[in-house]
């Protein structure tokens, strides 16, 4: 399964039957009553709850002296959920003596916290590790009973001001629903659900569900079927933002996951592209993401390039950590655990990365909550790391279990998966507006085509995005076959625009996104010129002061995007051109033009551009290609290009 969740005791160490069941000093002497606990171990280990509880009562009977048969069937009872008479028998076994089992008093504080007794949870631990002087796992889940329990009396005490809202019966069954992921136009959910399967050993499997919405209201949501679905376990999946690749869980048995899909261990992460409107065969994403343990639960980064994922493989700080990994040239680089501030020794699963690139969401059970598995938020730090992970406290988290948490483009409405009470099933998927402190930053989307100029034929360009005030990359991505790219953008910067294709002039524009109002995108179509004698591109990242002719330190962007076209094309001869606009004196800006096309092509020959390629001219204001009475107008006039003169 996706989801290898075991509910036994929460914070209970459900060592005890592992401690008993080894040759020791028992609490009592009497062979017949150690013979027949032997016998209850047994029918504990199988699973036969009843008659091991039978033998026990049998026991305690007789010998109500014999600690290890109260602390067993308190740990029957913790299974089961009956936390009230598993206290019970915990309480009674340390009233007998409270120093032959020390680490019952940490089971019994984990069963206080079970039971939203935080006071007396805090107390249990805190007197646990003042008196018994536990080893360090032992004191580290001790601690945290502890500083769980002070967290949750202050969350209590101090609400946030939302309700979870369940997502209804057209979403929600009486089955298990999660890991939902919301399209970037906010209309469509897909999510995990557990589905009836008599082929698996557990009577079930899981497979993509899909909803779409109909004004603010969710369609009862539809099995996606073939090819994504098959026979198998799938779910726990992360959607590029322009839709065109799907990174997603399978698990079975090792090795093996379908026709076609060999892998690596009992979870693997694989990809599917979409072509002509069809998802394509699951490919795996090899050896460097997947390795023998369970790696599952991806989330992708806005620009494309980087995965997040949860995995058990050794060498981290618990039983799940998590990891990134980055595309490259030579594929995905080999996984970097997110460091202990991020993990601990517990689980740390349900990664989500926001598109503002910025702020990560994840569940832990190993970090101070207020139940089973709390949802957490890290903050990017200015050197690149993260920072200390914030609870999101009540009620967004409960005593029971939320995980899966995602959050739409502009940090509006939350979406998780909670097992609280008063749902559909197991686990249902809620969703609610995310208070201001708990946001990440909104982000705007820009769609576009990269099409031919002259055919108006689509192109599979490749293009990028950078922060014109660092030159820092943002995007790099490809346009789809239909010449079709939608990414998305932290707001308020402004950004280069530059696209390429063999055989074509690479393309320039720049602009600033504003902060967004809604997840309408921006529309940046992309014409790409053919490469051939007298074609221009006008370079729009090309900045100079008012009548000053010194390159400004933001055309470094597009000075070294021409480098390298330049260089991909190196029996090109290109003459840089410099225009103004009509006002002032006509005589300065033809000279102020020439002088600005001259400091283009000093910059390219000192970065080793053969100056028998270029040519430099100022033009003034001869060559509008707007009319000059407008203000925008003569913005455009202002420009700087590259024509080609040979190739």
């Amino acid at each position: 399964m996706i989801k290898y969740r075991i509910w036994i005791l929460g914070f209970l160490l459900v060592c005890v039957t592992f401690v008993f069941a080894q040759k020791h000093e028992y609490s009592t002497l009497n062979k017949k009553s150690i013979k027949t606990y032997d016998q209850a171990l047994t029918q504990f280990e199988l699973g036969y709850y009843d008659a091991s509880i039978v033998l026990l009562d049998k026991i305690i009977k007789k010998d109500p002296f014999f600690i290890e048969a109260y602390a067993v069937k308190s740990t029957i009872y913790a299974i089961g959920k009956n936390y009230l008479p598993a206290i019970s028998f915990l309480e009674e076994a340390l009233n007998k003596n409270p120093d032959f089992i020390p680490f019952l008093h940490l089971d019994l504080a984990g069963l206080y916290f079970k039971t939203q007794q935080y006071e007396a949870a805090r107390s249990k631990a805190d007197e646990y590790i003042k008196r018994y002087f536990p080893k360090a796992k032992q004191r580290r889940k001790a601690q945290l009973i502890l500083e769980s329990s002070k967290f949750s009396i202050y969350s209590l005490k101090h609400p946030k001001e939302i309700t979870p809202e369940n997502l209804g019966g057209n979403i929600n069954s009486e089955l298990k629903d999660y890991l939902p992921v919301l399209s970037v136009d906010m209309n469509t959910l897909v999510f995990t659900r557990t589905i009836p399967d008599d082929r698996t050993p557990s009577g079930f499997q899981e497979d993509f569900y899909a909803a779409f919405k109909d004004g603010d209201e969710w369609i009862k949501a539809f099995n996606i079927g073939k090819p994504l679905n098959t026979e198998v376990n799938e779910g726990g999946h992360a959607l590029t933002p322009d839709g065109q690749a799907m990174f997603f869980t399978i698990c079975d048995h090792y090795g093996f996951y379908g026709k076609g899909r060999m892998g690596h261990g009992s979870c693997d992460i694989f990809v599917t592209l979409l072509k002509n409107g069809k998802w394509s065969e699951a490919k795996n994403l090899g050896p460097k993401v997947n390795n023998r343990s369970h790696d599952a639960q991806p989330s992708m980064s806005s620009d494309g390039r980087t995965l997040y994922f949860s995995s058990t493989r050794g060498g981290g700080y618990g039983e799940n950590d998590i990891y990134m990994s980055r595309i490259t040239s030579k594929g995905w680089s080999t996984p970097v655990n997110l460091g202990g501030v991020i993990n601990t020794p517990g689980r740390e699963e349900g990664v989500f990365i926001h598109p503002d690139n910025q702020t990560l969401y994840f569940s832990s059970d190993g970090h101070p909550g207020l139940g089973d598995n709390d949802i957490f938020m890290s903050k990017r730090q200015p050197d690149g790391s993260w920072g200390k992970p914030i609870n999101l406290g009540y009620p967004i988290n409960t005593s029971q279990d939320e995980f899966d948490f995602t959050v739409d483009a502009l940090g509006g409405y939350a979406y998780m998966t909670s097992d609280r009470e008063g749902g559909f099933g197991d686990w249902d998927i809620y969703r609610f507006l995310l208070p201001d402190s708990l946001k990440p930053k909104p982000v705007s989307y820009m769609a576009g085509k990269t099409y031919d100029v002259e055919t108006n034929a689509p192109l599979s360009a490749k293009f990028e995005l950078k922060n014109l005030s660092n030159g820092k990359k943002v995007v790099e991505s490809q346009s789809n076959t239909q010449g079709k790219f939608l990414v998305c953008l932290p707001h308020g910067k402004n950004y280069a625009l530059n696209a390429s294709h063999k055989g074509y002039l690479f393309f320039s524009e720049s602009f600033k996104l504003e902060e967004p109002s809604s997840l309408k995108p921006v529309v940046k179509d992309v014409p790409m010129v053919p490469i051939k004698t007298g074609a221009k591109v006008v370079l729009k990242n090309i900045f100079f002061d008012v009548d000053e002719f010194a390159l400004k330190d933001e055309s470094k962007v597009e000075l070294m995007k021409l480098n390298e076209f330049l260089e991909k094309n190196p029996t090109l001869k290109i003459e840089i051109g410099g225009h103004t606009d009509n006002q002032g004196n006509r005589a300065h800006n033809l000279i102020l033009s020439k002088n600005r096309a001259r400091s283009v092509y000093e910059w390219l020959i000192m970065n080793k551009i053969d100056k028998a390629r270029l040519t430099f001219e100022g033009y003034g204001d001869s060559e509008p290609i707007k009319p000059n009475n407008t203000a925008e107008g003569r913005q455009e006039n202002r420009r700087t290009e590259f024509k080609v003169i040979s190739g």
